[in-house]
């Protein structure tokens, strides 16, 4: 065992996976509000499943929007307090006030949507000190199960979640080329559409025994 790679499994919808998620102690979890995502879910699914955020251990709560309107984005984060809000690099939506308003306050989880090699990584997010990298597909703000080519952020230094078509089966190769901060994970452990709970426990034990 060498160095502990940190899991995000996100686009959680149900209580039963959230509980598994804390179960298996994964890093973070992360509940998607964008229009965009199949994974959505509203507000008063948010509540029920953060009746378990009182358990021992539960993870760091991240909320991703993508071409969420503001007022939105403000009444949720206020209302349940995240851990870390996930914005997408080159959503319209965005204002660079809500980007700084989050970045001040240490909750911006920026999701980088990775086209070219990353030659200079100050170009990722200055300001930020973990960062999610993903692949591109043009109006998706992730989840798209696509892989981009792992060797266009092998030089990158500052921590960072890969991101993109991460699945058990591919998920040792990915650390072992990469060596990231850790993964996140949506579309890799569902079946179907929905999230799979062996798949779940497969990619958590493929990366703790590495």
């Amino acid at each position: 065992m060498g160095t502990r790679y940190k899991i995000k499994i996100c686009g959680i919808k149900d209580l039963a996976t959230l509980e598994l998620c804390v179960d298996l102690q994964v890093d973070f979890v992360g509940l998607n509000f964008s229009p965009r995502s199949p994974r959505a879910i509203t507000a008063d699914t948010a509540e029920t499943l953060l009746k378990l955020r009182k358990k021992s251990g539960f993870p760091k709560l991240v909320f991703l929007f993508f071409e969420n309107e503001l007022t939105e984005i403000d009444t949720l984060t206020n209302r349940f307090q995240p851990d870390l809000i996930q914005l997408i690099r080159g959503d319209a939506f965005v204002t660079s006030q809500i980007w700084n308003e989050f970045t001040e306050t240490k909750k911006l989880l920026p999701a980088i949507r990775i086209q070219t090699k990353v030659i200079n990584e100050e170009d990722l997010e200055p300001k930020s000190n973990l960062v999610i990298l993903d692949s591109f597909q043009k109006n998706l703000g992730g989840g798209t199960g696509h892989t981009f080519p792992w060797e266009y952020v092998t030089s990158v230094k500052r921590p960072f979640l890969l991101a993109g078509g991460i699945t058990p089966e591919n998920v040792k190769s990915a650390l072992e080329t990469v060596h990231p901060y850790g993964i996140d994970v949506a579309s890799g452990v569902e079946t179907d559409g929905i999230k799979d709970p062996n798949k779940i426990k497969s990619l958590v034990q493929n990366v703790r025994t590495l």
